[in-house]
């Protein structure tokens, strides 16, 4: 019996996600390495037997620029998520969504080359990767919406979505050990070179709607036809057809845009400023930074998933009057509570070896229990209409603000590290401000209210 398509789509999904959003850690960690000065602390093979390699970095990019770089990307990606959100309901969503990732993944293969060579350059690249890898997510969410029966939204977005937020993870442990025992370019080429090969798989096996692949089985064929969303993919009739005023003036639409505003804002600071947190606050060297940021995201990635499961059967159920929009406001509220009350404790914690032991005890909790709320914002664009999921999820998408907000503020008052330290004690000095920041970035979420209700958007069908 072969595997049913919908999973292969699920599958591909989960892998395109771990790679193209794996490449902002990459990244990141990278530019933690090759701008650090050396330290005792911080040895590894690579650093020892050859400080040319990279080292002549430091000092002439500097953390604030470093952050700068990853300002920018983020605002390259906010241009194109409502943009790439019609593209891929006016044309082929999948095209879309390989086009993008391709492209980016490009980019990646060209970033060894431009760091030593000019910053300058290196930031208008990943602004340019932002642009490209903006239209991926609506694009995906669009093949998911066609491809995801009634009862299995919330496990086939979770799932997929799993890839990404497992994809800091498996990013933090590459880059650490390659750039430690490779060299500090390698972990580039190897993500990359994945992200191409991933893209001409995706062409050739992903098709936009279960009606259009030859090879579905008649048992899911069945399944579509019973549970099935029924819409018709991409094409210029439903593109025209967007109710635009219903969207703009739904209640729910604008409860997404802000659930992903404050996932955005708290997403960008765990990928770019958590390694240099462990790098400032506990001096570890460039492979240990990569595993401890990378527990806490296998915590969520498994939320993420059982979560989803959960409240699949939950709605499906309907126990204790469990109906989808409760469903939904239990999955985010949930998830940004404790992930909020968790950084808030985290930033009360020392620079001893027992705060770092909790640092990491702490984030494993936060982080891990925000999967939760992937079953709520992330998911409703697919309740509401799912025609149009990746209109809705493009506009959603427009909260990467929050991510752009975000690393600017850790770039300025990166800035302003040297006045703090002479205002700040010695304890309360580097580690207060990052505990500062992480005290803005959770709070912001406690101001989630519920999630969105069915309403404007379903009468638009």
């Amino acid at each position: 019996m072969c595997c049913p398509k919908r999973f292969l789509v699920v599958g591909l999904g989960f892998l395109g996600l771990l790679f193209s959003i794996g490449y902002r850690a990459v990244f990141a960690l990278v530019m933690v390495d090759v701008t650090k000065k050396t330290s005792s602390h911080q040895k590894c093979p690579v650093n020892e037997s050859d400080h040319s390699r990279y080292l002549s970095l430091a000092g002439k990019v500097t953390e604030q620029f470093s952050q700068t770089m990853n300002t920018a990307y983020f605002v390259g990606s906010l241009l194109t998520q409502a943009p790439g959100g019609y593209l891929a309901t006016r044309f082929s969503p999948s095209r879309i969504c390989g086009i993008s990732i391709l492209f980016t993944s490009i980019l990646m293969l060209s970033l060894p080359f431009a760091i030593p060579l000019n910053k300058w350059l290196t930031m208008v690249i990943r602004f340019v990767q932002g642009v490209v890898e903006g239209a991926s997510v609506p694009a995906l969410n669009g093949v998911i919406s066609a491809w995801a029966p009634r009862t299995e939204k919330s496990r086939m977005i979770t799932i997929s979505y799993a890839g990404a937020y497992i994809s800091p993870t498996v990013a933090f442990l590459v880059t650490g050990f390659t750039s430690c025992y490779l060299s500090w370019h390698s972990s580039l080429f190897i993500y990359g070179g994945c992200g191409v090969l991933w893209s001409l798989v995706w062409f050739l096996v992903i098709h936009d709607t279960p009606a259009q692949h030859p090879g579905i089985g008649e048992q899911e064929r069945q399944l579509f036809e019973e549970e099935g969303p029924g819409h018709r993919g991409g094409n210029r009739q439903v593109a025209y057809s967007i109710p635009w005023r219903s969207i703009f003036t739904s209640l729910p639409m604008y409860a997404i845009i802000v659930g992903s505003f404050c996932r955005n804002w708290i997403f960008a600071m765990i990928l770019t400023e958590l390694p240099q947190y462990f790098h400032d606050v506990f001096s570890l060297s460039i492979d240990e930074i990569g595993w401890r940021t990378a527990v806490p995201e296998v915590f969520m990635t498994i939320v993420t998933v059982t979560g989803g499961v959960l409240v699949d059967k939950l709605i499906k159920s309907r126990k204790c009057g469990i109906t989808t929009t409760i469903g939904r406001k239990l999955a985010q509220c949930s998830g940004f509570g404790i992930e909020a009350i968790c950084f808030f404790v985290l930033a009360t914690l020392g620079k001893s070896t027992e705060d770092r032991n909790v640092a990491v005890i702490i984030l494993c909790v936060g982080v891990g229990f925000s999967g939760l709320a992937i079953s709520g914002y992330q998911v409703n664009p697919l309740d509401l209409a799912p025609q149009y999921s990746s209109i809705l999820t493009g506009l959603s998408r427009c909260g990467a603000l929050g991510a752009i907000m975000s690393t600017s503020i850790a770039a300025a008052i990166r800035g302003c590290a040297e006045l703090a330290d002479n205002i700040l004690d010695s304890r309360s000095g580097t580690h207060g401000r990052r505990g500062f920041l992480r005290t803005i970035c959770s709070g912001n979420k406690t101001r989630l209210g519920a999630i969105s209700r069915k309403q404007e958007l379903d009468k638009s069908r």
